[in-house]
């Protein structure tokens, strides 16, 4: 029989220790997907979110523990950042009925981000206030705001108006409140005829932002158009441009905002 050279001995050793660590990766992934403990199921299969063996690993999680709310959760996320809401609901839903004080707050802020249902917003937002009425935050924002913008969206100022001073009160003891709830608050505020009043939170707005917010500038000079101070009003829509262009937006990646700002909308107030 022929020796092998020494190169061709050591390329078979490399073979066999790839095909060692290939079979030990497969062996590890197996256990891992199989038999490792659900939390720990959980945590390997959310890290990678929206892949084939995230969705795998977590399809292989509800089999093995129905019950278990966060798995249907973590599994419609995707969907619903897609846009395949059909698929996301049916899964959001059930993570809903497993655990509704856990992800009503989530299912509440898709439909008033995503998919603009307002209605089905409020029905969501103040079934969970019911249920935790001394917890304010739901996914990074205040249940008071997410209300407030729900019924403004849905065209009741009164009771837009309610949860928008809610908001503010809670301002009073050091809870924290982004700009744009005063923009959004001074937009129904120039919708109902309470120009001046509307300025006023525009006004807040900019201190907020070192004077740097496009869509405080823009609706604010709508304000003063509708008082007939239209030199005023050409000054901020020009403000509103400059900061426009220079990035000083409300912007999201996945969806348009709420009263979401364009460039156009500033174009055509200062034609």
């Amino acid at each position: 029989m022929e020796k092998l050279s020494i190169s061709s001995k050591i390329l078979l050793i490399l073979k066999i220790l790839l095909s060692l660590l290939f079979l030990s990766y497969i062996a590890l992934s197996t256990f891992f997907v199989f038999f490792a403990n659900k939390e720990t199921r959980f945590a390997i299969g959310s890290a990678p979110q929206g892949t084939q063996f995230s969705q795998f690993l977590l399809s292989t999680l509800i089999a093995d523990f129905p019950n278990y709310s966060d798995t249907y959760f973590e599994k419609s996320v995707p969907y619903n950042k897609r846009g395949f809401y059909y698929e996301g609901f049916k899964l959001l839903n059930q993570a809903v009925d497993l655990d509704v004080k856990e992800h009503l707050g989530y299912r509440g802020w898709i439909k008033l981000n995503k998919l603009k249902d307002y209605q089905g917003a409020i029905k969501d937002f103040e079934k969970l206030d019911s249920l935790t009425p001394d917890y304010f935050d739901v996914n990074g924002g205040s249940i008071n705001y997410l209300l407030a913008t729900a019924y403004q969206g849905a065209g009741n100022a009164d009771k837009s108006r309610i949860f928008y001073e809610k908001l503010f009160k809670k301002s009073k003891n050091n809870y924290p409140i982004f700009p744009i709830s005063y923009v959004n608050y001074g937009i129904l505020l120039n919708s109902i005829g309470l120009h001046t009043e509307a300025i006023e939170q525009f006004n807040i707005a900019l201190e907020k932002t070192n004077n740097k917010q496009s869509e405080a500038y823009y609706n604010k000079a709508l304000a003063y158009k509708k008082l007939g101070v239209s030199d005023s009003a050409d000054v901020l829509f020009k403000n509103a441009l400059n900061s426009y262009d220079q990035g000083y937006k409300i912007k999201d990646v996945y969806n348009e905002t709420f009263h979401e700002l364009y460039r156009d909308d500033i174009i055509r107030q200062i034609e």
